[in-house]
C-alpha cells in the first residue's frame, strides 16, 4: 500500500483535530484488514531499518515517530528493538497508543513547536502527515522536527504528491523547507518498497540527512 490512512486535519497555526469521520479504533482497524488481505501493514518501518543501515546508522538507533497517532509505526519499531518516541496532537489517539504500548514514552503536541526530551537518528513522518498542516505552517513543523536530529539524522518522510480532495505538497516546496533547516536530500522513492521515484509519480517517500 503506497498511502497512508490520515489520523487528523488541521485547523489553524498548525495544529491537528481529530477528523470528524475518523477515531482510533477506526483507524487501527484499517491498518488491520490491510494485513488480514495479505498485505504488510509495515512497509515504513522495514524502510527505516533499511535507510539506516544505508547512511552508516547503528541498527536499532533512536527514531522519533513525528505525527505517530495510534502508535502504529512506533509499536512495531519498538517490537524490533529500537528506541523509539511518539508525538502526536491528537490526545485521543494518544490514549489509543497508550494503552497498546504504556511503556513508550508518548508526547502530546503540535509538531511545529513540540519539545523533546532528546535526539533522535531518525525523524520519521508517515501517512501524510505535511499534507494535513496548513500551508504557512508547513516550514515551522519541518524547521523544528529537524532541530531533534544528531548529526547526519535522516528525516523520513512519505506522502501523496497530489490528494483527490485537493491537499498538495509541491515536492520543490518540501526540499526548499528541509534545506532551510540544514537537510540535504539524499535518496527519493516513489514507494516505502525502494521503487525509483519517476516524473509522475503520485507519492514520495524522502529521506534528507543533517549535513
Amino acid at each position: 500500500m503506497v498511502g497512508c490512512v490520515p489520523g487528523g486535519i488541521v485547523t489553524g497555526s498548525g495544529s491537528l483535530t481529530a477528523m470528524s469521520n475518523w477515531n482510533p479504533a477506526t483507524y487501527d482497524n484499517a491498518w488491520k484488514a490491510m494485513a488480514e488481505a495479505g498485505d504488510d501493514p509495515h512497509g515504513e518501518v522495514a524502510f527505516i531499518e533499511r535507510a539506516l543501515i544505508r547512511h552508516g546508522h547503528e541498527p536499532h538507533s533512536p527514531v522519533l515517530d513525528a505525527g505517530c497517532g495510534t502508535g502504529r509505526i512506533a509499536i512495531e519499531l519498538a517490537a524490533r528493538g529500537f528506541e523509539v518516541h511518539g508525538t502526536d496532537v491528537d490526545a485521543s489517539m494518544l490514549v489509543h497508543a497508550r494503552s497498546k504500548a504504556p511503556d513508550l514514552p508518548w508526547h502530546l503536541g503540535n509538531l511545529a513547536y513540540v519539545a523533546l526530551p532528546t535526539l533522535f537518528a531518525t525523524v520519521v513522518m508517515a501517512g501524510n502527515v505535511i499534507l494535513f498542516v496548513d500551508e504557512p505552517d508547513r516550514p515551522e513543523v519541518i524547521a523544528n522536527v529537524s532541530r531533534y536530529l544528531g548529526p547526519g539524522g535522516l528525516l523520513i518522510a512519505g506522502f501523496q504528491l497530489q490528494r483527490g480532495d485537493g491537499r498538495r505538497v509541491p515536492l520543490a516546496g518540501w526540499d526548499a523547507w528541509t534545506a532551510d533547516a540544514g537537510l540535504v536530500l539524499v535518496e527519493r522513492f516513489s514507494t516505502w518498497h525502494d521503487d525509483p521515484f519517476v516524473s509522475g509519480a503520485d507519492y514520495a517517500v524522502s529521506v534528507h540527512r543533517r549535513t
